[in-house]
């Protein structure tokens, strides 16, 4: 199983590849059997495929664990922190479903659950279905283990680590971009606030397909 090392004071991150991504939703699954998510609406790392112009891009994508995150700043009731590694997480037990960081998060990550998906509540919660995300899976981060979406994508689309190496590795002539509203507007849901995503994306080639048709056979 791939090995992951949990380092502090740093900032954490994933990064994509559009050219290589299947639309399998083998990280989506992965992220809800692990997570232990019931099935419904809430989903903390969406698959999708953005088409234009007869021209199909997919996306996958959970909370960006922003560097500077649009959710922390709007809940006012601190139930949002950032760790020195970078990650963002939701204190369960501190919301009270203002859903601020709802309207806040340019991505719409930070979700609230309905009776069905969530029918049991905890003690501790103080309202029925605080808000909830991405975790970046520290329980797995913990273990030495990759987040669940990364271990789990079989067209090796995915891959996490500090944004320094992920830049340095994918970055540069290799093509890799920081997410940003101008190449990816598509994943823009509530605004188009820059929070410093730390993801980094390889953007599919907006090329037309062309078929070629074989000249050396020729049925009789």
């Amino acid at each position: 199983m791939e090995k992951s090392t949990r380092v502090t004071k740093t900032q954490l991150g994933f990064y994509f590849d559009q050219s290589r991504c299947m639309s399998c939703n083998a990280c989506t699954v992965a992220c809800k059997d692990w997570n232990q998510l019931n099935p419904g609406l809430v989903n903390w790392r969406d698959q999708f495929t953005y088409e234009k112009d007869g021209k199909f891009f997919p996306f996958s994508i959970g909370c960006n664990h922003c560097e500077e995150p649009a959710c922390l700043t709007a809940c006012s009731q601190n139930a949002i922190s950032k760790a020195d590694d970078g990650i963002v997480t939701i204190d369960r037990e501190k919301c009270i479903e203002l859903q601020a960081c709802l309207d806040a998060c340019p991505f719409a990550k930070p979700q609230i659950a309905d009776d069905k998906q969530e029918p049991n509540t905890i003690i501790g919660w103080q309202t029925l279905h605080p808000a909830q995300k991405c975790t970046m899976c520290t329980d797995r981060l913990d273990e030495g283990l990759k987040p669940a979406c990364v271990s789990s994508c079989i067209g090796r689309a995915l891959d996490f680590g500090e944004m320094a190496v992920l830049e340095k590795t994918y970055g540069g002539a290799n093509g890799a971009v920081r997410l940003n509203a101008t190449d990816f507007p598509y994943v823009y849901k509530n605004n188009k606030t820059d929070t410093k995503p730390a993801m980094l994306v390889k953007k599919k080639i907006d090329t037309d397909l062309t078929i070629h048709k074989s000249t050396s056979y020729k049925p009789k």
